[in-house]
């Protein structure tokens, strides 16, 4: 279990280091053409291999509120979390040959500045459809973490789940997918989540 989570985790980071900052893709298959998961991205030349590219601005859920991040790159309005108040975060998925290949996502937080890396990250959850939900939380700042998976229509959602324990200042998160031919995909979202204390006023 443990190698397959260092492997995993592995293999989230290579996503984050190896695509370019022009694309939303980077596809490690060792033969012909795959395309990775999106996020909302058309960029995928999907109607040469017998499918029609998608594109959605719904592709991230945090408490309800969604999110464009259709881009390598972007910005969103800072959410707020708070301390001992459950929450969640969804992202929505597609894939050119089905959600059935989609293999797992990493969600990196406690990143910082315009270009955030997985390597500046030291909290980070998991989902795999080999080893389920794993938890890197070193400032205890998420509190229990579960996932669920759900399919609709053409899109997979991966929604983790937490009730935050800590504080944590303004951070970028950085979402990675996989498919069964290690194609990846990533969107990076600059500023995108806080933890706070819930205000005195409204305990």
């Amino acid at each position: 279990m443990h190698k397959r989570v260092i492997i995993s985790a592995i293999v989230a980071t290579l996503a984050l280091t190896l695509v370019g900052a022009n694309s939303s893709v980077y596809a490690l298959s060792g033969h012909g053409v795959s395309y990775g998961p999106s996020f909302g991205s058309s960029t995928y030349a999907g109607s040469a291999l017998g499918s029609t590219p998608m594109s959605y601005n719904d592709g991230l859920t945090i408490n309800g509120d969604t999110y464009d991040i259709s881009k390598y790159i972007q910005e969103i309005p800072t959410k707020t979390l708070y301390v001992g108040s459950p929450a969640s975060i969804t992202a929505k998925l597609w894939e050119y040959g089905g959600t059935y290949r989609i293999q797992g996502l990493a969600l990196f937080l406690n990143v910082k500045g315009n270009n955030p890396s997985a390597t500046s990250s030291d909290t980070w959850v998991q989902y795999s459809k080999v080893s389920g939900v794993t938890v890197h939380d070193p400032h205890n700042i998420l509190g229990n973490v579960t996932a669920d998976v759900k399919y609709y229509q053409r899109f997979m959602y991966v929604t983790f789940h937490m009730t935050p324990n800590n504080p944590m200042s303004t951070s970028g998160l950085i979402l990675t997918a996989w498919d069964n031919q290690l194609s990846i995909g990533t969107a990076k979202v600059l500023n995108a989540v806080n933890v706070s204390y819930i205000p005195f006023a409204y305990h």
